[in-house]
């Protein structure tokens, strides 16, 4: 009972924190909705952290209009392996039906950006 109560405490100092400091990287929102604007893009949000865990900050960063808009938001939760494994990038691909090598990943850490670079790679397993 004791973990459960500092779990749920904790979840809820985190999501008091989010709406209050939560703020997109500069040049995201612009980039964003740059591309949300053009019918011949699709956008996505590919996330390693679990669905518990983003949803709030996705809300908080971009609003629920520009969540609307996506054409994907892949989480951690929906896929069984997590970065540098390109697998969420490749669902991602998949769902929205193009080719790899007409994809643009925009990310901020190097575990992102080598599954990224894995996901167009001859060899899918280099991510790893």
């Amino acid at each position: 009972a004791l973990i459960d109560a500092l779990q749920a405490h904790k979840t809820e100092i985190y999501r008091t924190y989010i709406e209050e400091k939560a703020i997109p990287r500069p040049g995201v929102i612009a980039l964003m909705d740059e591309a949300l604007a053009d019918p011949t893009i699709a956008v996505g949000v590919c996330s390693a952290s679990t669905k518990e865990a983003v949803q709030k900050v996705l809300a908080v960063t971009l609003g629920p209009e520009r969540l609307s808009k996506l054409d994907v938001c892949i989480l951690g939760d929906d896929v069984s392996e997590k970065k540098p494994s390109p697998m969420i990038y490749n669902e991602a691909r998949q769902r929205i039906g193009i080719d790899k090598e007409r994809c643009v990943v925009v990310e901020d850490s190097m575990v992102g950006l080598r599954a990224a670079k894995a996901a167009v790679s001859e060899n899918p397993r280099v991510g790893k």
